[in-house]
């Protein structure tokens, strides 16, 4: 009677423990790819975090904060402040709010992917080259130099070039009017 039962026992076993061990591969597949998009959503946002002109990832970044941490609702309830704060008028009045909420969105996603000693003055630091400045100054510039040129003008005066091959033909036959 108790071969039988540790039969039965063994055979339930072997094959349950193949049901049982893949269960638990994608239960954790599924948990490692939800942290791995948290990682990533989070370091975009810190990339990009000071920033003046959004960037296309960012602006995706933030769009994907409700599902990705769909289960922290400090991090949502922050967004959604922030969110509140974005859909205004940007001016220095709320300048510094923003950058207050988004100080605080940032510390609380550090917090729940378990960066417990980042601080908000960790975060806000950043590093920008001050030829990225220079750079975007004179783009700025740039652009609306082009673009005050291009609204006032009805259209481009072009006038053909002479042919390359005729000048040179002139020039050989003249040798002496150089």
């Amino acid at each position: 009677m108790q071969t039988s039962t540790l039969q039965i026992i063994n055979i339930i076993a072997l094959l349950l423990s193949p049901i049982i061990a893949v269960c638990i591969t994608l239960w954790y597949q599924n948990y490692k790819s939800k942290k791995d998009a948290k990682y990533r959503l989070f370091l975009i946002l810190m990339a990009h975090r000071k920033r003046l002109v959004p960037t296309y990832d960012l602006v995706d970044a933030l769009n994907t904060i409700e599902v990705i941490f769909a289960n922290h609702q400090d991090v949502i309830r922050l967004w959604h402040e922030y969110y509140a704060l974005l859909c205004q008028k940007f001016d220095d009045t709320n300048y510094e709010a923003r950058s207050h909420k988004h100080l605080q969105l940032l510390s609380e996603m550090a917090k729940v992917l378990g960066y417990k000693n980042i601080q908000q003055i960790d975060i806000d630091s950043f590093y920008v080259p001050m030829i990225h400045g220079s750079i975007a100054e004179m783009s700025v510039k740039l652009q609306a130099e082009l673009l005050r040129v291009l609204e006032n003008t009805s259209h481009f005066l072009v006038v053909p070039k002479e042919n390359e091959n005729d000048s040179l033909k002139s020039d050989s036959q003249n040798p002496v009017q150089k």
